[in-house]
């Protein structure tokens, strides 16, 4: 890697002379990315939307009745950027263990994120649905 500077004990030994990281090193960025991205994919688009909301009620002169939606899109907005920045960091660790370690603190920051707004989507998907089986509001014979 020339032209890159390397400060000590950021980088292995390895990448100094352009070898390819072991398959160790790489799986916990992987990881993370494989539960960021699903997960990011439901969660933060409904968190924009939640956001956006309450910032234009806000801004009309309404009560914002929208507050409590607001409390569970905002966290979404600073932990996946958080969990970039653990993603990076892990991917350039220099030990086994300090990979695994901020790639796991990243999947915690997800799944404590987005715990809330997945759960809130998905139940409002199954109360609709259970609404067209037999016995619900919506079911016609």
């Amino acid at each position: 890697m020339r032209g890159v500077r390397v400060r000590a004990g950021t980088m292995s030994a390895d990448l100094e002379t352009g070898a390819r990281r072991s398959f160790g090193l790489r799986l916990p960025a992987a990881l993370l990315a494989c539960v960021a991205v699903p997960v990011g994919l439901i969660t933060l688009p409904w968190a924009v939307f939640v956001i956006v909301v309450f910032v234009g009620q806000i801004s009309q002169g309404d009560d914002g009745a929208w507050s409590g939606l607001m409390a569970m899109g905002l966290p979404p907005l600073i932990g996946y950027p958080a969990a970039a920045v653990l993603w990076s960091h892990s991917r350039r660790a220099a030990t086994r263990r300090r990979a695994w370690v901020l790639a796991l603190l990243g999947v915690i920051a997800i799944v404590a994120v987005s715990f809330l707004p997945v759960f809130a989507l998905g139940y409002g998907f199954y109360d609709e649905w259970r609404e067209t089986q037999p016995g619900g509001r919506g079911y016609h014979p």
